[in-house]
């Protein structure tokens, strides 16, 4: 497993950047006079959110383990989360955590079959949860934010069309195989006759197998029925309770104008919108997002500035941290384990 060092230099080089604007466009007695009222037990429970947010990412993804390998052990289940969560902050388009996963999971005894379909599922799960989450807010909360928001529609439309179109094309595979595969060996002709793509024989077996492994991968999830409504609720509740936390943030600041549901709804829309951002924890959209949706529920800039900073800590560079310290407990422990090939941090 290799960790890419150059993207935690950019992460942190992009921190900061962040406190360093915080401070100057807010001032360091605006800072202070601000956490002097602060209410920071409600900060407290912003952290015991992310811990819970952590434990429920765990317990769906030690469901559908379960189901195929019943010696899986919960601790195990979580460290292989908090691995995923830390490559997934790391990489663009969270790219970087399934390969790493699967690779810890074939270390503690799972074979690399199961560990790729439980992967698949999950992600399958939490893909079509996260696109009907984005249907509901947007039909809910439509109308306030286009209101409040300039090129509202532009933006979230974009956001929601990539999560949407990555729902129907599992569903296509899960649904409809052959014609997906026809269709994407189509486009891999296409785009090398047009001389965009080299090696297209080794493209297109790896795109079959791809594609075959999702469809295995659908067709365990549906004989699960039990194990699969149940990921789904947790999974709706671990995207209510990430998109809660900067509630309580403005409760740290004695903000109590906002309803939870508001907040949330932002959130739901923040997430969307930053998914397309080609960069690691999709650094600038995610914050940029945050702050033009923000914006409309506060006059005083400084208390976003401060929500803002709290929420990227607490939400992405923590569960780094985290992720980082359970990642190299890991690494020891595979170390120490006869026949396990070393492991670096690049």
């Amino acid at each position: 497993m290799e960790l890419k060092k150059r993207n935690l230099i950019f992460l942190g080089i992009f921190l900061i950047a962040l406190v360093g604007y915080v401070i100057w466009s807010t001032g360091w007695d605006t800072i202070i006079r601000t956490f002097k009222i602060a209410n920071l037990g409600w900060l407290f429970v912003a952290l015991l959110l992310m811990i819970l947010f952590w434990l429920l990412e765990s317990s769906v993804f030690h469901l559908i383990v379960r189901c195929f390998h019943k010696k899986q052990r919960f601790r195990s289940s979580v460290t292989t989360s908090m691995i995923g969560q830390l490559f997934n902050c790391v990489t663009p388009f969270s790219s970087g955590g399934q390969p790493v996963q699967a690779y810890h999971m074939t270390k503690t005894g799972i074979p690399l079959g199961i560990s790729s379909s439980c992967l698949l599922i999950k992600f399958i799960v939490y893909q079509i949860v996260l696109t009907i989450y984005s249907i509901v807010v947007l039909v809910a909360k439509w109308g306030y934010f286009s209101s409040q928001i300039s090129g509202f529609g532009y933006l979230v439309f974009i956001g929601f069309l990539i999560n949407t179109g990555v729902m129907f094309f599992l569903f296509a595979i899960c649904f409809f195989k052959n014609l997906t595969q026809k269709i994407a060996f189509g486009v891999i002709r296409l785009l090398t006759k047009l001389k965009l793509l080299k090696k297209p024989d080794e493209i297109t077996n790896r795109v079959a197998k791809e594609l075959a492994e999702f469809h295995e991968g659908f067709l365990l999830l549906r004989k699960h029925l039990r194990m699969m409504i149940t990921t789904f609720v947790l999974t709706a509740l671990q995207l209510t309770v990430q998109f809660s936390i900067p509630y309580f943030l403005c409760l740290t600041f004695r903000v109590n104008t906002l309803s939870p549901t508001l907040v949330i709804c932002a959130l739901s829309f923040v997430t969307m919108i930053s998914s397309f951002v080609p960069l690691p924890g999709a650094s600038g959209g995610a914050e940029y997002s945050f702050y033009t949706f923000f914006s409309s529920f506060f006059k005083d800039t400084s208390l976003i500035n401060l929500i803002l900073l709290l929420w990227r800590l607490l939400t992405f560079y923590l569960p780094i941290i985290v992720g980082l310290c359970v990642f190299v407990f890991a690494l020891r422990k595979m170390k120490g384990s006869k026949g396990t090939p070393s492991c670096s941090t690049t």
